[in-house]
C-alpha cells in the first residue's frame, strides 16, 4: 500500500526540506498544512504536494482534515518555535504548542488510530545539566527546562506518550538537538549570524551584534534532520524517544569565525545585550546511539552548512 503522508508545518523550515526528501524518494501522496499563506518556504517539491491551510489549534477543522487526508504517517512538526523570545511571548507559545498537540492527537485517535505518528519535541526540554557526567545527554537525562518554550515542548511530548500509553496510538518521539540550513528563519542563531553577516557586506550595519557565545551546542544539518526523521517513521519503536544531534559539540564563538571567515568584508563583534537570556544552558551535545543503532548518522559537515546558510541570506 502506497503512503499517504501528512506533515504539519510542512512548509516551515525542517517541514520545506523533508517534502524535498519525500519528493526526492518517489513518494506521491504527500500532503503539508500551513498556518497562512504568507511568509512560507517555497520550493520546487511543493508543486508535487497538497497544501492545507489550516489552524491546528482549531478542533473542527483538524477533524476535518485527518478525515479528509486519511494519512498513514503523520510527522508533527508543527509548533511555534520561538526559543530566545519565548519568555515575552510565553502565553502564546504554551497555549499555542499545547493546544494543537491536543487537537492534532485527538484527530488522529478518531480519524487515523492506526498511522505512525512522529512526534517532534526538542532538545530544550533537557534544558541544564549537573555536571560533566550527563554529557553527551542521554534519552533518560532528567528534564530541566529553563525557558516557557521548553516547558511547551514538553507537555507535547508528555502528551504524546499519554496517547500512546492510554490510545495504543503508534507514536515515535523525536528530540532534535540544533539543526541548521536553509529557509531558517532569524529567530535562531546561526540564521541571524548570517543574515548579519550579509547585512554587513552590503553596507547595510556596521558590526555583529552577538549574545553569549560561550555556550557550547551540538548541530546537525538539515538534511541529515529530516532524513533522521524518515528513518524514525520507519524504524523507530511505538513509545519510545529518540535524541538526533551529532554528537560533537561547538562553542558558538567557534560558529562566529567560521561565519566570519566567509564574509567578503572584515567583521567586527558587538555584544548586544538585547541578544542575552536570563540563562543560558552552558552545553547541549547529544548521545545518538539509539538513532545510530538504526542506521542514521550525520553526513553534511558542519562549515559546508555554514557555507549553504550564508548563500541563502546573500539570496534574499
Amino acid at each position: 500500500m502506497s503512503e499517504v503522508v501528512l506533515i504539519t508545518g510542512g512548509t516551515g523550515f525542517a517541514g520545506s526540506h523533508l517534502v524535498e526528501l519525500l519528493v526526492s524518494q518517489g513518494v506521491q501522496n504527500i500532503h503539508v498544512t500551513q498556518y497562512s499563506d504568507k511568509g512560507q518556504a517555497e520550493v520546487p517539491a511543493f508543486a508535487q504536494v497538497t497544501r492545507h491551510t489550516v489552524d491546528l489549534t482549531d478542533r473542527t477543522a483538524t477533524n476535518e482534515l485527518v478525515a479528509a487526508v486519511k494519512p498513514t504517517q503523520v510527522y508533527h512538526l508543527a509548533a511555534f518555535a520561538y526559543v530566545g523570545k519565548s519568555f515575552e511571548k510565553a502565553a502564546e507559545v504554551l497555549q499555542n504548542n499545547i493546544q494543537l498537540q491536543v487537537t492534532v492527537l485527538d484527530a488522529i485517535k478518531l480519524h487515523a488510530p492506526s498511522a505512525r505518528v512522529l512526534i517532534i519535541g526538542s532538545a530544550e526540554e533537557y534544558g541544564m545539566s549537573v555536571d560533566e557526567s550527563e554529557i553527551p545527554i542521554t534519552e533518560d537525562h532528567p528534564l530541566r527546562p529553563v525557558n516557557p518554550y521548553a516547558v511547551s515542548k514538553i507537555t507535547q511530548d508528555m502528551l504524546a506518550y499519554s496517547y500512546f500509553q492510554s490510545y495504543n496510538l503508534n507514536i515515535i518521539r523525536v528530540r532534535p538537538f540544533n539543526h541548521i540550513g536553509e529557509r531558517q528563519t532569524d529567530d535562531f542563531a546561526v540564521s541571524a549570524f548570517a543574515k548579519q553577516i550579509v547585512a554587513i557586506e552590503r553596507g547595510e550595519q556596521t558590526h555583529l551584534k552577538v549574545g553569549n557565545l560561550s555556550g557550547i551546542r551540538d548541530f546537525t544539518d538539515v538534511t541529515d534532520m529530516v532524513r533522521a526523521y524518515q528513518i524514525l517513521m520507519e524504524k523507530g519503536i511505538p513509545g519510545e524517544v529518540y535524541n538526533v544531534g551529532s554528537g560533537v559539540g561547538i562553542e558558538m564563538e567557534r560558529i562566529i569565525q567560521i561565519l566570519s571567515s566567509l564574509s567578503t568584508v572584515p567583521v567586527q563583534i558587538e555584544i548586544d545585550q538585547s541578544r542575552l537570556r536570563p540563562l543560558d544552558i552552558p552545553v547541549i551535545v547529544a548521545n545518538n546511539r539509539k538513532v545510530a543503532a538504526l542506521g542514521w548518522q550525520p553526513t553534511v559537515p558542519l562549515e559546508t552548512s555554514l557555507q549553504r546558510v550564508v548563500a541563502y541570506w546573500r539570496m534574499i
